[in-house]
């Protein structure tokens, strides 16, 4: 007759401040891992990396939305694309126009109510940013709105997209763990390369 095998002794359950006790030195155990993690060179560099790239994405909003650099210039050729007939006026929108400036640099913009074609020879007036002088929008003599260059509506939406879900990472502190941090570290650091790069 075989033995049987001894049988594992019973689970005993923690008391309730043994538990208490427990949960209490886990947590100190995390924060203690914290902060080695924050003193840790990787940490620094990291984290005051991207702190900088959130400064400058949030220039490159700024850029965009509030405040550049006007630059007067005149146009060679403008082509224009038209959208649809507009009832009231009983003229055709214009969608898109490829201008070709009298420096020889091309700029394409979306438009909207714009019913007026900018001729060659006449003034307009381009919006740079400060730093990297790139084009982000046009003024035409004619009118008083000013028009997005076609390739402003991807930047403007990569930077906000990798600042919001950055905001979000650090807010829930997830940044406080390899992951979170190297997550908005490429999240930043793309949407800066992308903004430069256009």
């Amino acid at each position: 007759m075989q033995e049987e095998p001894p049988k594992r002794k019973p689970r005993i359950p923690l008391s309730s401040e043994e538990l208490f006790y427990y949960k209490k030195l886990k947590k100190l155990k995390e924060l203690k891992q914290i902060e080695d993690f924050k003193k840790s060179k990787f940490y620094i560099i990291v984290n005051r990396l991207n702190i900088f790239f959130a400064g400058f994405l949030t220039y490159c909003l700024f850029s965009i939305l509030v405040c550049c650099q006007w630059e007067k210039s005149s146009i060679k050729t403008a082509v224009c694309s038209y959208d649809k007939y507009n009832e009231e006026t009983k003229k055709l929108s214009i969608d898109e126009i490829n201008i070709l400036t009298a420096d020889g640099e091309f700029i394409p913009i979306k438009t909207r109510n714009l019913y007026q074609e900018p001729q060659p020879k006449e003034d307009l007036y381009i919006g740079r940013d400060f730093i990297l002088k790139k084009t982000l929008k046009v003024k035409l003599v004619f009118d008083n709105n000013s028009f997005w260059h076609f390739y402003t509506y991807p930047a403007f939406t990569v930077c906000l997209f990798a600042l919001c879900m950055g905001f979000f990472i650090y807010n829930l502190n997830r940044h406080l763990n390899v992951n979170g941090l190297l997550t908005v570290f490429g999240l930043f650091s793309l949407a800066s390369l992308y903004f430069v790069l256009i």
